[in-house]
Formats: C-alpha cells, sequence, structure tokens
C-alpha cells in the first residue's frame, strides 16, 4: 500500500541530504543576488574640501578619519561585500554622505559651508565623530586630543575666511 519500507538510517541520510541541498542553494542564490548591495561607485569624485583651505596635516586627519563615510573616496573593507555587514556599512555610508560629502564641498553654499564647519568642530570636539563603532573597528580613525584640537583650529580658521569673503 506504502511501498517498500525504507530503513531509518536510509530516511536520516535523505533527510540530511535534502537539508544540505537547501542550504547550498540558499547561498548560492544570496550571493548570486549579491551586487544588489554591493557598495556603489562613483565614476570621478570631487576633490575632497575643493576650495577650501586645509594645511596638509588637518587633511591627512580628515582622510584617515572621516573620508570613508563622507566623501566618494571611500575604501570599502572586504566585509563590506558579504550580508549582513555590507547592509551596515552601505547605510553608514550613505547617510554619512547625505548629512555631509567632502567630495562636494566646492558645490555647497558658503552658508552650507559655515554651518559644516561649525557641526564637524562641534563633533569632534564632543567625540561624537568618527562614529564609535567606527573607531573601534578601524583602529588609526580615533583621534588623539591633539588631532580634535587641530580640527577644531581648521574649522575656526576656515569659517573666519569663509565669513570675511562674502560681499
Amino acid at each position: 500500500m506504502w511501498g517498500p519500507a525504507v530503513p531509518a538510517g536510509l530516511r536520516r541520510l535523505k533527510m540530511k541530504l535534502n537539508k544540505k541541498a537547501a542550504t547550498v542553494t540558499a547561498v548560492f542564490l544570496v550571493e548570486l543576488m549579491s551586487p544588489l548591495w554591493w557598495p556603489p561607485t562613483v565614476e570621478a569624485p570631487g576633490e575632497l574640501l575643493g576650495g577650501a583651505q586645509v594645511d596638509a596635516r588637518v587633511m591627512g586627519i580628515l582622510r584617515r578619519s572621516c573620508a570613508d563615510c563622507h566623501s566618494d573616496e571611500t575604501r570599502y573593507p572586504w566585509y563590506s561585500y558579504v550580508l549582513p555587514s555590507a547592509w551596515l556599512v552601505n547605510n553608514d555610508v550613505r547617510h554619512g554622505r547625505e548629512r555631509m560629502n567632502l567630495s562636494q564641498w566646492e558645490g555647497y553654499p558658503t552658508l552650507r559651508k559655515e554651518r559644516l564647519l561649525s557641526e564637524i568642530a562641534n563633533q569632534v570636539k564632543d567625540r561624537d565623530m568618527p562614529l564609535a563603532q567606527y573607531a573601534w573597528i578601524h583602529r588609526g580613525a580615533a583621534l588623539s586630543d591633539t588631532e580634535v584640537h587641530a580640527i577644531f583650529e581648521w574649522t575656526q580658521k576656515e569659517r573666519v575666511r569663509l565669513i570675511e569673503q562674502k560681499p
């Protein structure tokens, strides 16, 4: 009526094979779709802080600690191509660029630049930037007291320069 009886050992083996096949198929499908969440590429990123007067030391600090999230020069590590970290990294970069993109600095109106410089000064001085999770993973991104002071001083000088340039 039900066909020949299948030994219990064979049944277990068949169930294990079915689970493995389902797992392999799921991994294959996820990886097949992975280009959908890979980091976006930028054809020709603008100059970092184009038009601003930034000394080489401060520019180096900004590149190291800010540019990955706040510019089009993002250096994506290997884990930004693997789920679920790809979602987290891309989300942080997208939000960072929406808030302030240092590669588009030259195109911002003067008033926005002044406000962004104030925000940079406050965020860095309050130790809210770089984000703790970013600095934890990228140990070199954490800012020393001297670097915080250098960025703060630069933002103040650049704001004064912009204000003095107004007609």
